[in-house]
């Protein structure tokens, strides 16, 4: 779901899976990028399903030449199914004309920003390569100290032990 588009689309690569032929639009449709290019497109997917918490919905997914997602909702599917997102909490309420209301939550994971969105805009505006990576850390939860990871004990030299002094329970490594 991204609140940021305000269509819905789909991957030409996913929608080749699936056994329904699209409908062309009566204009092309030029959709601009968070990078700044733009691509074009006169397919869509009209009335898809997709089932969230067992209930069916529908969306009209515009075919995209992306890699990176299957699928993107945006604002016009979540307007359509009156959803109420709350950021902090990861979740998504919605409740549908017919009085059902139900709720996503997401992955509470993953809550420090790595660099901002400004500064990776601005990188990406003066030609930067730039790549999405989702990475969850799973030593506390098997229990791992720093000395028990291999490529940190294999590469002692490179890593160096740092406390971090918000958290004096989280450890964290820098390049040295």
């Amino acid at each position: 779901m991204d609140s940021g588009a305000s269509h819905s689309f789909i991957s030409a690569r996913f929608a080749s899976c699936l056994d329904v032929t699209p409908d062309c639009l009566s204009y092309t449709l030029e959709v601009c990028t968070p990078t700044g290019n733009s691509m074009y497109t006169d397919s869509v997917y009209r009335s898809c399903e997709m089932s969230m918490a067992g209930i069916s919905l529908y969306a009209d997914l515009i075919v995209l030449p992306i890699c990176d997602f299957d699928v993107i909702l945006g604002m016009d599917w979540l307007s359509a199914h009156c959803a109420r997102m709350d950021c902090y909490q990861k979740t998504v309420d919605f409740c549908l004309p017919d009085e059902t209301t139900f709720q996503f939550q997401g992955d509470k994971g993953f809550s420090t920003p790595i660099i901002s969105f400004i500064r990776a805009s601005r990188y990406l505006e003066k030609g930067c390569e730039g790549f999405l990576a989702y990475v969850i850390d799973r030593r506390k939860e098997k229990g791992l100290s720093l000395e028990e990871i291999p490529v940190v004990c294999e590469f002692l030299d490179v890593f160096s032990r740092t406390l971090d002094q918000t958290d004096p329970e989280e450890d964290s490594f820098c390049l040295g």
